[in-house]
């Protein structure tokens, strides 16, 4: 995997508008994990910061190839507009892997 990226977002989402996100992105993710190019995803919440949340995906993909070639999928048309819709702040960033370490 000679392109494996990490892409993290990072969303701040008030209490009142989480319903309707992780509906969303659960939605969206029904499809991803069908894609030949995805690894794995996890979304995780800060527990220190309950509308801190982050979306953490590991692609066979570079950035560009990512753009192009994933956010055009029609699947992600609902929730890209829910984000605009929602006004939800949004920070993405990619990451290359220097290193892995699993469980033995």
């Amino acid at each position: 995997m000679k392109n494996k990226l990490t892409l993290v977002v990072r969303f701040r989402i008030p209490e009142s508008q989480k319903a309707e996100f992780f509906s969303k992105i659960r939605e969206v993710f029904t499809h991803i994990v069908e894609e030949n190019t995805f690894i794995e995803a996890s979304l995780v919440q800060d527990m220190r910061d309950p509308e801190s949340i982050l979306n953490y995906e590991v692609w066979d993909e570079t950035p560009d190839s990512f753009m192009k070639g994933q956010m055009t999928k029609s699947y992600r048309a609902a929730f890209e507009k829910m984000i605009v819709d929602l006004k939800i702040e949004r920070t993405p960033a990619w990451y290359s892997t220097i290193d892995d370490w699993k469980r033995a």
